[in-house]
């Protein structure tokens, strides 16, 4: 690739408009995943501020968005540089009424038409591209070029308004952190050490995640509250039971789960030594041996006035590389032939416990 002049910026020099827009728009911001050696940036969406992010509302058959900043690809040539366009004010488009029996699907969107490239018009709009109808399932409509989608608009038959879903993508400018819309949570990355900044997850807070050039890689991880402990008397000789539970969300993005626990137990009847107890923490699973991070065993003690209790160990252990939501539970097991048992619940003067973190990949 050759060099580009003049370079930004020259005294006395003179620049088209397509070199204005490569050095300060199409070399800063974020690359776009269409090229791979072009310098061109991706459509999205600017800005974090709620009120400049184009949302939507639909009376009927108009759909009013909002304020908004866009960076818009260039697609009518490679190498021509990319648009911002901003939408100062809230503005109504409408929306072609519903058919008796057919369906249909628009999509509404930023565009920029350029005469340099087609046509006669230099402008930027919001536009809505209007899709075929179709008796069944309707597709997309094509999309005109240098045209950034907001929202889809899925027109069924016979009715009297339509329903929107949002197809905004955010996009930022190189090195910077953004909080990305909740339909670009899966998409990949498309430079490496772009940054994301990911919602709370109910009372866990929020975390960064990195791209690596084939996957997103976490920065942070969370120690999960105690969870409460189930007792149980009596747990009959070869039974089992569940008695403690962390449901893990799915962070977005690789991980480890780091567990150990503890269960404090006893035999119902004193003076029954040797007795034995097997406690397990599992992954995804309700039996004590089936996916099972870690295992511990204990055995009981002749009972006397001045006997503490047992404790089975479960050993500090990490799970493989997990992605997606999972659960991790503490599992206790009376591997006696004869002698029912009974499981403490955590409280001041019993130790019975489920620890669990994750930490990224």
């Amino acid at each position: 690739m050759a060099i580009l002049n003049p370079p930004a910026y020259l005294q006395a020099g003179t620049y088209p408009a397509s070199s204005d827009r490569l050095h300060q728009i199409s070399a800063r911001f974020l690359p776009t995943t269409l090229s791979t050696s072009d310098v061109a940036a991706r459509s999205g969406v600017l800005g974090g501020q709620s009120a400049r992010q184009f949302a939507s509302s639909m009376t009927l058959w108009d759909v009013t968005i909002g304020k908004g900043i866009a960076l818009v690809e260039n697609t009518f040539t490679s190498q021509g540089g990319d648009y911002l366009v901003l939408n100062t004010a809230g503005q109504t488009l409408a929306v072609t009424p519903s058919s008796p029996t057919t369906n249909r699907i628009d999509i509404i969107g930023v565009r920029v038409q350029d005469a340099f490239y087609t046509g006669v018009v230099n402008s930027a709009d919001l536009a809505v591209v209007q899709g075929t109808p179709a008796a069944g399932t309707p597709a997309d409509p094509t999309l005109p070029s240098s045209f950034a989608p907001l929202w889809r608009v899925t027109v069924s038959a016979g009715t009297t308004t339509g329903v929107l879903a949002d197809l905004r993508k955010r996009t930022a400018v190189m090195g910077s952190v953004y909080q990305p819309f909740n339909n670009q949570v899966a998409d990949n990355g498309t430079m490496i050490g772009e940054t994301q900044l990911l919602n709370a997850l109910g009372v866990y807070p929020p975390r960064l995640r990195v791209w690596d050039g084939a996957a997103w890689r976490g920065c942070s991880g969370w120690a999960f509250a105690m969870p409460g402990i189930t007792a149980v008397n009596p747990l009959n000789a070869s039974a089992q039971a569940i008695i403690a539970s962390v449901s893990v969300p799915d962070p977005l993005f690789a991980y480890k789960v780091r567990t150990s626990g503890s269960i404090d137990w006893a035999m119902v009847n004193a003076n029954q030594p040797n007795n034995p107890i097997s406690a397990s923490v599992t992954l995804d699973s309700t039996d004590f041996q089936t996916n099972a991070i870690s295992r511990g065993n204990s055995y009981s003690v002749d009972r006397g006035a001045s006997q503490a209790s047992p404790t089975a160990i479960v050993p500090t252990a990490h799970t493989g590389v997990l992605t997606g939501a999972h659960t991790i539970r503490l599992h206790a097991r009376n591997s006696a032939s004869v002698q029912a048992m009974r499981v403490f619940a955590l409280d001041a003067l019993n130790t019975s416990t489920l620890t669990v973190e994750m930490v990224p990949a």
